[in-house]
């Protein structure tokens, strides 16, 4: 895995040229966090401290690539980060990984990125989950291939969320949207089940791959992918 901001990172390939990415193990990074970020971490246990430490700081990184040093990353109502003004993003960490996206917003309105263990996905969850559709889908596949895509179908629906919400400030259900996929492109495509303001948009696709036991999931949205929204 890159261990510094020159390396090519794992994730650059879900996104244009204009998005900077960092990533890193958790455990790996060392730094401090800035008191306004400590105050988020008072009675947090040591794996919460650790993802959100390990985000804090690859986003650190990722903000000196556009010249933006000491700036503290607070935390939103629905407890996404706080970009500075003119600079969107996402950051996503689970077990060993923690990876950002970042970029300025003259180039990309809103960006979603999402990491997900593979396996983790017990069939008693599938519903809750999956539409009857997805679920349908997934059971058709052969059995060893059932598990990494009930991982794709969640990570995506969580990188959609955090991608939309940076425009529409709206809470989305995992049963809201219907993921389909393009295993030949490694696509995913997305599809409203309810009357939302991003169904009256165009290009609503991300790009996935698995690699070591993870599944990676990225979507970005410009000015040219908006049709309309209210």
């Amino acid at each position: 895995m890159p261990g510094n901001s020159t390396d090519k990172t794992l994730i650059d390939s879900l996104f244009p040229t204009e998005v900077v990415t960092e990533e890193a193990h958790p455990m790996c990074l060392r730094g401090t966090l800035y008191p306004e970020e400590e105050a988020y971490l008072r009675n947090a246990l040591p794996k919460r401290r650790w993802e959100f430490t390990a985000g804090r700081l690859c986003s650190r990184r990722a903000l000196t690539q556009f010249g933006i040093e000491n700036f503290p990353l607070l935390v939103g109502n629905n407890r996404e980060p706080i970009w500075p003004t003119g600079i969107v993003g996402s950051i996503s960490h689970t077990e060993g990984y923690c990876g950002v996206a970042i970029a300025r917003k003259t180039d990309v309105q809103s960006i979603g990125l999402d990491v997900e263990c593979i396996g983790k996905l017990q069939k008693d969850v599938w519903k809750q989950i999956c539409t009857q559709q997805e679920v349908s889908w997934i059971n058709s596949l052969p059995s060893d291939e059932r598990q990494i895509n009930v991982a794709l179908v969640f990570s995506a629906k969580e990188c959609l969320y955090k991608c939309q919400h940076t425009i529409s400030r709206q809470w989305l259900g995992l049963h809201d949207v219907m993921i389909s996929v393009n295993h030949d492109i490694r696509e995913f495509r997305v599809r409203f089940t309810i009357n939302n303001p991003f169904a009256a948009k165009t290009r609503l696709n991300g790009r996935y791959f698995f690699y070591d036991g993870y599944v990676f999931t990225g979507m970005t949205i410009r000015d040219s992918d908006i049709l309309s929204f209210t």
